[in-house]
Formats: C-alpha cells, sequence, structure tokens
C-alpha cells in the first residue's frame, strides 16, 4: 500500500546535504504528504535547550513541500520533526511524521499522536576537523604493556607488596579483600623495550599506528592510577627507552599515541600521596597542599570524591587552574612535554568525564605540533552524549577528531552472533554516519575489542569462522582499525583481568594469525578502504558494505551471517538507492550464492 506520508533523512531527495552540516549551510528539507485538503505543513524544528521553531513548508507541486533551513543559532544539535494541518468543513485534523522510535534516521512514521514524538537528529559543527592523513590511513595495535613483551625475561623494579607470574602463560588473577578492593597487584613484565624488540613483527602484520596503554609511574599493571605524569613507569623503562621505541618504530613507518588519563590520579601518587611514598605534600596530608584543591573532599581526609567510588582513583578537579597548567596550558606541560618527545597523539582515557572546555584546551596545545591527533574514549554516539546532565561538543570543531567506536563493535558482534538482523545492522550503522561529521567518522577508532571487554574469540564462542568475518568487517568499515595485542594469536577471555593474558609468543594460532594479515594487507592496499565514501545496505539476509572513492574506484563487501547459504536478490536491497544500487546491478551477481558464514568482495 502507498504511503500517504513520504520523508527519508538519508534519501538527498528529501534532505540534502546528508548528515551532519557546517555552521552557515543551507539545509533543504522535502517531504511528500499524498493526502486531502491540507492548509499548512510544518518543519518543527529547535536548537538543543531552545525553544522550538517552526517553519512552513512551501507546497511546490503536487504533493511536495520544500523548505531551506539554515542553523539559527552556533554549533550544536537541531531535533525536528514534521507537522501537517488538514481542514476539513468542520474540523481541523493535525498530524504528525516523527523519526522512527529507534532514532537511527531514514524514514520515520506517520501518526496522529503527539505522544508519540521521536525527533530526527541534524548535527551542526563549526569546522571540518580533519585529523591526519597518516593517522586516517593507519592500521593500529593496542598494546596493554605488561602483557606483550618482556625484553629482559626478568621483571624490572618490581612493586612492593606485588606478585609475579611464574609463568607467562598463567592466567591474571585478581587478589581482593572483603570490599572487592585488589590488595595485591600481579604483573608478568613486559615493557617498553621489549615492544621495540617486536616492531618487525608489527610491521609484518601490517601495522602502521601504536596506541600504549598508560605507561607513566603507577601502582597498579593497568597504569590508570597515575603517580607521575612526567616518569615512565620503571617497570617499563624509561624516557630513554621510550625515546629509542619512537624512533624506531618511525623508521619502519609506525607512529606512537598515548593514553592521557586525566580525570583521575592514584591514590598513592605524587599529588595525593595518601601513603607518603613521596616526597611532596600530598592532598591527602594536608589541606596546605598545593594539590589540596585539586581534589573534592567531603570530610578531609578520607571522603573524597573517587572514579566510580574507587577510592585508589581520587578524581581531579578539571577547573583548578593549576592542573590545567599541569596537563597542557603551562609553559612545560605534560601535553608538551611527551608530544616534543615525538609523541604522534593522545586518547583520552573517559572523555565524557571531561569537561568540553578542558578538551579544548588539550587540543589547543596540540595544534603546536603539526600532524597530532586526539582521540577520545566514549562509548556510545558521541554526537549526542550527555554526560552529568551536560551535552557533550566532542565532535563539533576544536576539541576530539575521533573516538573509540564502540557502537560498531557491537553491531559487528550481535550481527554474527544472531541478535540482529542486516537490516538492523544497516539502520544502526547508517544512523552514525548521520549524525556524525564525516571527518570524524572517517577518524573513529574503531575495535572488536580493548583492555576494557570480552576479547573478540571469546564474545564469538570461540568460532574461527565468525571471527574471519569480525575482522574482514572490522577492516572495510569507516574509520580507523585498531587491534587488541593478541587477538591476532587467537587469544581468549572474558571480563578484566581474564581479557589481559600475556602475549602468547611461540603457542599462536597461525590460521588465526593468517586471517588478520589478510584483512590489514587489503586495507592496506586499497584507497577506498581508508578514504572512500560509505553506503551500508542489506539484501534479506546478508550485509553489505560499498566503499566509494570516486569513478571506478568502488569496493563492495557483502556477508552471509548466517549457517544457511543464501542468494543475492538485489530486489530485497535495503535501503533504496538508485546511485548505489547501480553499482550492485553492475557486478551481475543477482542470483549468486554466498556460503554459510562466508563473504563476497570485489
Amino acid at each position: 500500500m502507498a504511503k500517504v506520508v513520504v520523508f527519508d533523512s538519508w534519501n538527498e531527495r528529501y534532505k540534502r546535504p546528508f548528515g551532519a552540516v557546517k555552521q552557515g549551510a543551507t539545509v533543504d528539507f522535502r517531504i511528500d504528504v499524498a493526502l486531502p485538503y491540507v492548509s499548512k505543513v510544518e518543519l518543527k524544528i529547535h536548537k538543543d535547550g531552545m525553544d522550538e521553531q517552526s517553519f512552513e513548508m512551501k507546497h511546490t507541486e503536487n504533493g511536495v513541500y520544500e523548505v531551506g533551513f539554515q542553523p539559527y543559532a552556533e554549533t550544536g544539535l537541531y531535533f525536528y520533526y514534521f507537522k501537517i494541518q488538514q481542514n476539513f468543513d468542520t474540523q481541523t485534523r493535525t498530524t504528525y511524521y516523527f523519526n522512527n522510535r529507534d532514532l537511527h534516521g531514514g524514514e520515520g512514521f506517520f501518526t496522529e499522536n503527539y505522544h508519540d514524538i521521536c525527533t530526527y537528529q541534524l548535527t551542526c559543527f563549526e569546522y571540518a576537523d580533519q585529523a591526519p592523513e597518516w593517522y586516517r590511513d593507519a592500521v593500529f595495535y593496542h598494546i596493554f604493556v605488561d602483557r606483550f613483551y618482556n625484553a629482559d625475561d626478568v621483571v624490572r623494579e618490581p612493586k612492593p607488596d606485588s606478585f609475579i607470574y611464574a609463568r607467562k602463560k598463567d592466567t591474571p588473577f585478581y587478589i581482593k579483600n572483603d570490599k572487592g578492593e585488589i590488595v595485591r597487584w600481579e604483573f608478568y613484565g613486559g615493557n617498553l623495550d621489549g615492544i621495540t624488540q617486536k616492531l618487525t613483527y608489527l610491521q609484518e602484520l601490517g601495522i602502521s599506528g601504536l596506541y600504549l596503554s598508560p605507561i607513566f609511574e603507577a601502582k597498579s599493571n593497568h597504569k590508570y592510577d597515575t603517580s607521575d605524569y612526567k616518569k615512565i613507569d620503571p617497570m617499563f623503562g624509561d624516557e630513554s627507552i621510550l625515546t629509542e621505541l619512537i624512533q624506531k618504530a618511525g623508521e619502519l613507518g609506525m607512529r606512537v599515541i598515548l593514553d592521557g588519563v586525566f580525570n583521575h590520579v592514584g591514590e598513592d601518587s605524587l599529588y595525593f600521596n595518601r601513603y607518603g611514598h613521596f616526597d611532596s605534600l600530598g592532598a591527602y596530608q594536608s589541606v596546605d597542599s598545593p594539590y589540596y584543591h585539586w581534589f573534592t573532599f567531603q570530610h578531609f581526609p578520607d571522603k573524597y570524591d573517587a572514579w566510580w567510588g574507587v577510592s585508589n582513583l581520587p578524581v581531579v578537579n578539571k577547573d583548578s587552574k593549576s592542573f590545567q597548567e599541569m596537563i597542557y596550558a603551562g609553559q612545560d606541560s605534560v601535553i608538551d612535554y611527551w608530544t616534543e618527545r615525538g609523541v604522534a597523539g593522545w586518547r583520552l582515557d573517559v572523555a565524557d568525564e571531561l569537561p568540553d572546555a578542558f578538551i579544548a584546551g588539550i587540543r589547543q596545545t596540540l595544534m603546536k605540533y603539526p600532524d597530532r591527533v586526539l582521540i577520545g574514549e566514549v562509548w556510545e554516539d558521541a554526537t549526542n552524549k550527555i554526560a552529568y546532565d551536560q551535552r557533550r561538543h566532542y565532535l563539533e570543531g576544536g576539541m576530539l577528531q575521533g573516538v573509540m567506536n564502540y557502537p560498531f563493535r557491537q553491531v559487528i558482534i550481535d550481527l554474527l552472533n544472531g541478535q540482529i538482523t542486516t537490516k538492523q545492522a544497516t539502520l544502526k550503522t547508517m544512523g552514525i554516519k548521520e549524525n556524525y561529521p564525516a571527518e570524524a567518522l572517517a577518524a573513529n577508532l574503531n575495535n572488536i575489542g580493548t583492555h576494557d571487554t570480552a576479547r573478540i574469540l571469546t564474545m564469538l564462542h570461540e568460532d574461527k569462522v565468525k571471527l574471519r568475518l569480525a575482522i574482514y568487517m572490522l577492516m572495510v568499515l569507516p574509520g580507523v582499525p585498531c587491534i587488541y595485542y593478541g587477538d591476532e594469536a587467537g587469544l581468549t577471555g572474558g571480563a578484566d583481568p581474564d581479557n589481559r593474558k600475556f602475549y602468547p609468543w611461540g603457542r599462536e594460532d597461525e590460521e588465526i594469525s593468517g586471517f588478520f594479515r589478510e584483512a590489514i594487507q587489503l586495507r592496506n592496499s586499497t584507497e577506498a578502504l581508508r578514504k572512500g565514501d560509505y553506503y551500508p545496505f542489506s539484501l534479506n539476509n546478508l550485509f553489505g558494505v560499498i566503499r566509494y572513492v570516486a569513478g571506478d574506484s568502488w569496493h563492495v563487501f557483502i556477508v552471509n551471517p548466517t549457517n544457511e547459504a543464501q542468494k543475492v536478490d538485489l530486489a530485497t536491497c535495503y535501503p533504496e538507492s538508485g546511485r548505489w544500487q547501480d553499482i550492485l546491478k553492475a557486478l551481475n551477481i543477482q542470483g549468486d550464492t554466498i556460503a554459510p558464514h562466508d563473504f563476497f568482495y570485489v
């Protein structure tokens, strides 16, 4: 049955240009209304946090209503829907066209009930904040330093009150007290010069970017409890060893980015100094400490704000001028200090807990150095994230250039495990494309596993066939792929600490390693996979991706995530788009069969 009202935010016939827009741009809206006695059609739109405005749409031809809209305030989010009024002899009827209930964009629904309201999102950014070309072209490798490789074969400068694993293949295990707090940290002994010794291996794998877990001095093995921002943890090495790593990595075409943990520090730190292990006068020790105002005490000294209530991670007040000066605003700030020494960029831990102004300050400092990148840890759609009752504006220019793309990871896993349909996968990935500025989408750091998630092989129930599909999806989706150390060797593991095993040197799963090498090589050798436009689609039970640069520079990837062979039926393509369907028709694959858990690529 024909639809009486039609709008599709993904189709440039109805909204042009597609997706997020630059400040000052005009957005042309069209809606088709096949209803009698229509007296008025309005675009109802409001800037986030502001009053709604109405723009009457012009009736241009039979059933077609159009209006040009220019964002009327500063950058940010606008939310919109359509209102339709019909005047009959004895009554007036008001109806609405809303976004779909999953808020993915695309086609919505027509209703008389205003309380069904689901608005569309329009992202307005200040400028196209492009990440460096080297970063956009890269394949990254995420290293949890203590668990990768030990250059000495003995543990260097072990921490007091800790234990060392007897064997590298031992399973990680926490020793906790009755409050669930870790009372003895455990180590395998990985270090920075160990990474240097394995650079040739990483180069042969196809890696061109290294993302290191925190490397600054800290009590724990993960180092998210910083003790001193300007000192390399002695277990990992020293400044000269980091310099050598950066230099030798550069010679092999690899760059190094660091994990910046600026929301909290360790209780056992130069700044808090709960146990008096440092020569400084820490905030815990005295209200006269120069660091006292960095922290928020409810009852000095034992009750204070801590990250998620974890007492060994006191939260820092990011509005403190002296803290800002130390991290990014001072003459010899942390960002300056390490960036001057060759660090190519930073990944900001828990970015949603850092104020926008703080992130912007870091970025402003980083802009002094050519070809540096700033990304952040955000688990959700970063364009509409609300944290601590504040809308975040990370991706609108001058702050983050991209974020860790956990939504894509979830789509990959859910699709391969049969938790969502191919159409739902299309909706979810297309929704991200619509909401993100194009440059941010291209700079998102995509992953299928990190130190905060279960291992991808475990998530896929140790099914290697599914794993192969996940790896290829990681490489063909838009953004910068990042491999968690050991995934390419077949490591398994559930929640932390099981997902932080030592790399199984000499015990790698060669079949899985081969999957990674082939997929990485495909991306490294294909411009469209690194820079091309992105169009997802479904064909019944098949999920597809087109990556397109210009002319004949396009590639198509179609995956069968099911346990049964599936035939290609182009008549079932969703969403419909003549532009992309012409490419699919040119492939002459109508009626072809794709085997269970296999893919087609050209």
